[in-house]
Order: C-alpha cells, then structure tokens, then sequence
C-alpha cells in the first residue's frame, strides 16, 4: 500500500526535474551563444527542414520494429503447443532497434547533406 501512494509524486516529481533541466540548459546554451557574438536564428534554422524527416524515419523505425517483433514473437518465442507466448520482450528489443537505427540513419543523411552544401 505505502508504494502505491509513492510513485505518484514521484513521477510528477522526475517530470518536473526534467523539464527544468532541459529549460535551464537551453537558457545557458543560449545565452553561451548570445556572449560569443552567434546568431540564434541560424541554429533555429538548421533544424527546421530536417525535423520531418527525423520524425518520418523514426516512426517508420517503430512500425518496422513492431512488425519484426511480432514475426519474431511468433517464429522464436512459442509456447510448447506451438501457440504464441504473451512476452513483450521481442516487441520492445525490435522496436527499440529500429527506432534507434531510424536515428543513426537519420544522422549520416543529414551529416551528407550537410557537407554537400559546403
């Protein structure tokens, strides 16, 4: 019963925690920028093309991965009967694969595009 009512303050509190860290280091970052004299524009603009296409090939990462994770589920991860375990385990070790190779494939394209311009 006492971890039960634990957890929810908990979690607000993690929450909370991160938005503040994510605010106060993107105030310092800027500042940073403002004290050496850049312009915050160009690094707003840096992203704002590419930001579709990291979505794009992150959600079809996890469709991928769901899609994997369930063939593998029902190839690998079977119940002596032959019917299909209820394990998640595949799910989120395909899904989490994916979506990260989604990312690191995200991250050479625009490294590529990006030294084309030069």
């Amino acid at each position: 019963m006492q971890e039960e009512v634990i957890i929810l303050p908990v979690l607000f509190l993690v929450i909370f925690a991160i938005a503040y860290i994510s605010i106060t280091s993107r105030h310092r970052e800027r500042m940073a920028m403002i004290d050496k004299g850049m312009d915050l524009g160009a690094v707003k603009d840096m992203d704002k093309g590419f930001s579709s296409l990291r979505n794009g090939l992150f959600l079809a990462g996890i469709g991928l991965g769901l899609l994997l994770g369930h063939l593998l589920a029902s190839t690998m991860f079977t119940l002596p009967d032959g019917e299909a375990s209820d394990n998640p385990l595949p799910y989120f070790m395909m899904v989490l694969l994916c979506g990260g190779s989604a990312l690191i494939a995200h991250h050479f394209i625009i490294r590529r595009k990006l030294n084309e311009g030069k």
